[in-house]
């Protein structure tokens, strides 16, 4: 089975290449492996007092698995091209992950679109419009509310990354910014760790509107697993990461919800998950609710390879 993970912060956690392979973390190839073809995307992400302190550590971590994929051919691949996605899908290599890089904040960019470009010939495939900070492009639910959703130069924005193939991922936006997304974007969006709304009232999840507006466009919407966005409780567990599968199936159908898990980007997991070698039992109980094994295969990682191959 080929496992497709839309969302993982490791890269801020670390500090040296070689921990991607083995590290005490969520995360890491080695567990992701174990599990069987595994495309991950790492998520460039991190905090600070303004956007070019924001952006300067991005760019490092860029820099980190850039040099990974450069020292260790042989153990990681960063895929930009339809062709290399079909490579790692169609090539079990036990010891190699594929991974695409997402940007968790249009900090990187700053207020241009020349660096979105830059950005884009480096391997840059997904850009989370914000983390929890109002930016130059858009609001953030966490925000406050500074351009009343995308701003003019984040029009620019949505509309550039469609043209280069960048996909836009509205995880962390306003509502207003989401809505804004969904009237303007001409091509599949996605929202790589979001949750379901009517099941956990948590901000950071989605609406049902939402969620049809998203596989209207073709997107898929990653399951997050944060105890947070599980339940309103906190206290979460397996059946809870079943829960917002089987809403957004009875919402829109199989072919619009995948993993986009949150490895190393939480503080806390669901009771039953340890890290990413545990993806598989959410599998195991998909299957043992007769499931059909091909919409099981689609959640587990299809439905966001079909999307990435579409996109490149």
């Amino acid at each position: 089975m080929i496992f497709f993970d839309a969302h993982c912060d490791i890269l801020s956690a670390i500090t040296k290449p070689e921990e991607l392979f083995s590290n005490n973390k969520h995360w890491d190839a080695d567990r992701a492996l174990s599990n069987g073809t595994f495309i991950q995307v790492l998520s460039l992400f991190a905090e600070g007092r303004n956007w070019r302190e924001i952006k300067d550590k991005m760019e490092a971590q860029l820099a980190r698995v850039l040099l990974a994929d450069k020292n260790y051919p042989e153990r990681i691949k960063i895929i930009r091209e339809k062709d290399e996605l079909s490579n790692c899908v169609n090539s079990f290599e036990p010891h190699k992950i594929g991974c695409f890089i997402e940007a968790e904040g249009a900090e990187i960019i700053g207020e241009s679109l020349a660096e979105l470009e830059r950005l884009y010939e480096a391997g840059l495939r997904i850009l989370t419009l914000s983390w929890n900070y109002d930016n130059a492009v858009c609001d953030s639910v966490a925000g406050n509310n500074r351009h009343n959703g995308l701003s003019a130069f984040g029009r620019q924005v949505v509309e550039k990354a469609e043209e280069l193939g960048i996909i836009i991922d509205v995880s962390h936006a306003s509502d207003k910014t989401f809505s804004d997304v969904a009237q303007v974007s001409h091509k599949p969006f996605i929202a790589s760790h979001s949750n379901c709304r009517s099941i956990c009232s948590h901000r950071r999840n989605l609406t049902d509107e939402q969620i049809k507006w998203i596989a209207k466009s073709g997107g898929v919407i990653g399951i997050n697993l944060c105890p947070d966005f599980l339940n309103n409780s906190g206290n979460a567990g397996l059946a809870d990461i079943i829960s917002h599968i089987e809403h957004i199936s009875s919402l829109v159908g199989t072919a619009y919800v995948g993993f986009g898990c949150d490895f190393d980007g939480i503080d806390s997991l669901p009771a039953g998950i340890s890290g990413v070698q545990d993806m598989g039992k959410i599998i195991d109980i998909l299957l043992r609710l007769n499931y059909k094994e091909e919409d099981v295969k689609n959640i587990a990682g299809l439905n966001f390879v079909r999307l990435l191959q579409d996109m490149q």
